[in-house]
């Protein structure tokens, strides 16, 4: 009876240490897949987070064109005037600087 009862308790033992064991080795897998998920929602969270972003700054440089396109305009229409300012007016300006010049050096 003694000799049944140790072979009992030594069953159990066993049993416990097993169970133990498997508890353990799945509480590790359920710690690796909770990382792994993680991950993949943090990857996931990136990845939108980044497409988001990408959408403001395309939003952002559409609006940017749209205001800036009068600018732009104003400022060709100003270069093309100045290109295409008549010789007879750019010669008498080229005339009245230089009078200016030489008048100002011989008056000094």
């Amino acid at each position: 009876m003694a000799l049944e009862a140790i072979n009992k308790v030594k069953t159990a033992e066993d049993q416990a240490a097993q169970a133990l064991e498997k508890a353990l080795k799945e509480s590790k897998d359920i710690i690796k897949n909770a990382e792994r998920e993680a991950d993949k929602q943090y990857e996931a969270r990136l990845t939108e987070a980044y497409k988001e972003a990408e959408q403001i700054k395309s939003k952002f440089i559409s609006e940017s064109e749209v205001e800036s396109e009068p600018i732009m305009k104003k400022g060709k229409e100003e270069v093309d005037h100045i290109l295409n300012v008549d010789a007879n007016k750019f010669n008498s300006a080229v005339k009245l600087v230089i009078e200016r010049i030489v008048n100002f050096n011989g008056n000094s």
